[in-house]
């Protein structure tokens, strides 16, 4: 098996963990092999892979060279313990070990390793494990993040003596203190430059000692509690200093030193002078960021015997730090098992046929996802941010389009973070119903660039599908706030549906075609900058079909809503505005495809250059006639054709081909996978796997985004980086933080629902599968289907009780079939025609109500 049928590329094999989790086991050295190295095309030239830690509050990265980055979104976007190598801090979440009979020091740094030292690293759901074996001695080492709300990552490292005499070592836990903000226009060429300074004046005076009431190293600010306790202020940088701390989990602790100067010393990265010497040595606080924890342990092994220890770190509020600490327990081991049972009891599995790897990494998605969403103090709730370069490096949140498609999937498998990422992003509504293009800071609102036009329907798309799927009407009369929660009025969720439509259909409003107008962009944030029209010009005459098509879908949606709230006048009135939104669209179809729409009144785009984005749209709603429809998806295929997947731009000789290269895009192609499949569904499948990560380490295998994670988008095969990413020179580059974009897994996940069939309506729920296969499995959250020839089974959970119908297009096999229908075991009345069976389900909160159809 080579690399690429593997899809790990030259980087790693995927496995299957203790847990029964997908992991993938990096190999690759990169200290040696040149294949390695990857231009960030903004920060020069790097070896660094890394890979996602989370849980429902915190983020983490932890690389190939072995160090664990910690993120905090909750009161402003910033890194705790930022890796900067030219100032001597190292990161942190490291393994030191000496042995007192020779005074051999080693770490758990990957660049420090002797070379005779055996490694092994694996990226697991919620971990970093890093395994060394050197002299006899057995180091296996696990980083991960507590499932749930803990602000702390926990360490579990087990030392093992494998050799024939008893052995005397000291282990060191090292951890750094590096508070680095994420500051909204300083992302230039050096990003750190500017928040080096806006970070010095916030985080310079740490001081950190041992602390008994935390029973371990407490960095605290002088004024930590002050500022924790200042009522929220909206602004564009973080102002808190948060408690930092290092501190033993079930382990006992015989020396430790809180300061970097103190920690390395002489010896440097490689010995540090505080493992050879610990001196119980404070910071008493200076003028710098000057903070560094050792905490080291003395044992003794016999041979074969073996010692666990762990510890905890991370930044929480100066009131909340000890509880913090205490619901860590003292068992790292039981902590770590029950994270990986709980990973284990959220994640899907999916069954989708043929190709097995498909389960896998339908899985790790899921993982991916969830482990990617943060907690924001301000607006009291959690969001799923674009992630990536967006987040990580450039310190926002961009695009509610982003949350509420990557919260898609959450309406089944988490609809709690679903229902958390809608109070969001009604929070950062103003009372007009403007929708912010980012969140930054400490929750400011940022329209950077844009004024989009496409953010209403992304709210009311979510809102629908969250409580037609989980029957939680309540939610519907919820209040939330609107920006700056929260300190405007409180308004119910309806109302902000209201709004939303108000403000598409009449704010945004429609231009002389009968579409949506574009105002400064629709999905595509660049479609004006890149047209030459004149921007004022575009606001008042540019429309899109983008969004009109759209709009087409999500007011079909919100009518389904409307009507299951007893808003009967307002699903018409949707409904009506759909069907004429519908024929604006048809008169923009071009022979072959349909236009991009107009940036002036005389300026048409995408008559002849084809752009994919409005295509899905035309096919799902189903608003082009048969003919059309197959035509549309024969220029697809011939057209945007590529090694990787559909391309979303293909020229046709207007002079517009986009600045970001015209690649693949899952927030686009996923779309697309849906819409083939109304066609054909043969290839919608294949679409839907063209753009899974195991396509792209196969296509191309010496590129590490890509394999476990990667960015929002791809360049094409013409490009010349093909299959990396995009990047603007001297401003803004996903190359530079090309994984960790949300896209990357949702997409997956979204695709893999749609192509299920699987839609929640004012009745019940509807499955009319679009897979080109009818032997299958969804198992996640809220929802269990299985699809046999000879039958159709599941199990569907709510949030409220309520008496649903259930619509099930049966398989083939038994359309001509008189069949049967038990829910719970017992036979009930079913109504069955032209191939679809029609019955009555009891739901209710905490369980999931089964059915079979046989």
């Amino acid at each position: 098996m080579n690399d690429a049928e593997r899809h790990g590329g030259i980087f790693g094999d995927w496995t299957t963990d203790d847990a029964g989790l997908p992991a993938f086991e990096y190999t690759l050295d990169q200290r040696t092999d040149p294949r390695a190295e990857w231009d960030t095309q903004l920060l020069g030239p790097s070896r660094l892979h890394w890979h996602q830690l989370g849980n429902d509050r915190i983020v983490a990265i932890s690389t190939n060279d072995g160090w664990t980055q910690l993120y905090s979104h909750e009161r402003g976007p910033r890194w705790i313990n930022k890796h900067r190598e030219g100032d001597g801090a190292f990161a942190g979440g490291v393994s030191y070990l000496r042995d007192e009979d020779n005074g051999s020091v080693w770490s758990t740094f990957y660049a420090d390793l002797p070379e005779e030292a055996v490694v092994r690293r694996v990226f697991g759901c919620g971990y970093f494990r890093v395994v060394v074996r050197h002299n006899d001695i057995e180091l296996d080492r696990v980083v991960f993040a507590p499932f749930g709300e803990s602000r702390l990552l926990c360490s579990y490292v087990v030392v093992r003596n494998l050799g024939g005499t008893s052995r005397r070592l000291r282990h060191g836990e090292y951890w750094d203190v590096w508070v680095h903000n994420l500051d909204l226009g300083t992302m230039g060429v050096d990003p750190n430059e500017e928040r080096d300074r806006t970070s010095a004046r916030a985080y310079n005076g740490y001081r950190a000692d041992w602390n008994d009431s935390v029973g371990g190293l407490l960095a605290r600010h002088p004024k930590g509690k002050l500022s924790h306790e200042i009522p929220f202020p909206v602004g564009r940088t973080a102002r808190t200093q948060p408690d930092v701390v290092c501190v033993p989990v079930g382990t006992t602790v015989d020396g430790w030193t809180a300061e970097r100067a103190s920690v390395f010393g002489d010896g440097g990265r490689g010995c540090p002078d505080g493992l050879v010497k610990p001196m119980g040595q404070a910071h008493p606080g200076g003028g710098g960021q000057d903070v560094a924890f050792l905490l080291t342990t003395d044992f003794e092994l016999a041979p074969g015997e073996q010692r666990v220890l762990g510890f905890g770190y991370g930044a929480t509020p100066p009131e909340e730090t000890a509880d913090e600490v205490a619901r860590l327990g003292d068992d790292p081991a039981a902590l770590f098992e029950s994270t990986s049972h709980a990973w284990r009891g959220v994640l899907p599995k999916v069954d989708y046929g043929r190709e097995e790897w498909v389960s896998r990494e339908l899985a790790w998605s899921a993982y991916y996802l969830r482990s990617g969403a943060t907690y924001h103090h301000g607006f009291r709730a959690h969001t799923l941010s674009q992630g990536g370069a967006y987040q990580y490096l450039g310190g926002f949140n961009a695009g509610p389009r982003s949350t509420m498609q990557n919260s898609l999937s959450q309406v089944w498998l988490a609809p709690e973070l679903a229902a958390d990422a809608l109070r969001f992003t009604m929070s950062e509504t103003t009372p007009e119903g403007e929708i912010a293009y980012a969140e930054v800071g400490t929750g400011s609102w940022e329209h950077m660039m844009w004024c989009p036009s496409d953010n209403d329907m992304w709210l009311l798309w979510l809102v629908s599908e969250y409580v037609l799927a989980t029957r939680d009407r309540a939610f519907l009369r919820q209040s939330v706030s609107y920006w700056p929660a929260p300190y405007t009025r409180p308004e119910p969720v309806w109302e902000h549906c209201l709004r939303a439509v108000h403000h598409l259909l009449n704010d945004v409003g429609v231009g002389a075609h009968g579409l949506i107008k574009v105002r400064l962009g629709d999905w595509n944030d660049m479609v004006v900058a890149e047209s030459g029209v004149p921007i004022d010009r575009v606001w008042e005459e540019g429309e899109s079909t983008l969004n009109t098509a759209m709009a087409v879908h999500v007011l079909r949606r919100f009518a389904e809503l409307a009507e299951y709230a007893g808003e009967h006048a307002t699903a018409a009135d949707a409904r009506a505005r759909a069907e004429g939104f519908a024929e604006a669209v048809r008169a923009c179809w071009r022979g072959r495809h349909l236009n991009r729409g107009w940036t002036s009144s005389a300026t048409e785009v995408g008559h002849s250059d084809l752009f994919l984005e409005p295509q899905p749209w035309a096919l799902i709603t189903g608003l082009l006639d048969e003919e059309q429809a197959s035509t549309l998806v024969e220029e697809i295929t011939t057209r945007c054709a590529d090694p990787l997947a559909a391309r979303v731009f293909a020229d046709g000789g207007e002079g517009c081909a986009p600045l970001a290269g015209g690649g693949q895009w899952y927030a686009i192609n996923s779309t697309l996978a849906w819409g083939l499949s109304t066609v054909d569904k043969q290839r919608g499948w294949a679409e839907f796997l063209a753009n899974t990560l195991a396509h792209h380490a196969e296509t191309y295998p010496e590129t590490w985004f890509g394999v476990w994670s990667g960015p929002d988008s791809y360049l094409p095969s013409t490009a010349d980086r093909p299959g990396e990413t995009w990047s603007w020179p001297g401003a803004f580059s996903m190359q530079a933080w090309p994984v960790q974009i949300l896209f990357a897994h949702s997409e997956p996940l979204n695709a893999a629902l749609w192509l299920a069939g699987i839609q929640p309506t004012a009745r019940g729920l509807r499955i009319a599968p679009l897979l080109p296969f009818e032997g299958w499995s969804w198992d996640g959250g809220l929802l269990a289907v299985s699809y046999q020839p000879d039958a159709v089974r599941g199990e569907l959970g709510a949030l409220a009780a309520e008496v649903v119908e259930i619509e099930v297009v049966l398989p083939s096999s038994l359309r001509d079939k008189e069949v049967a229908v038990t829910v719970a075991g017992a036979k009930t009345t079913a109504r069955q025609s032209s191939g679809t069976v029609h019955f009555r389900l009891p739901v209710a909160p905490g369980r999931r109500a089964s059915f079979e159809i046989s």
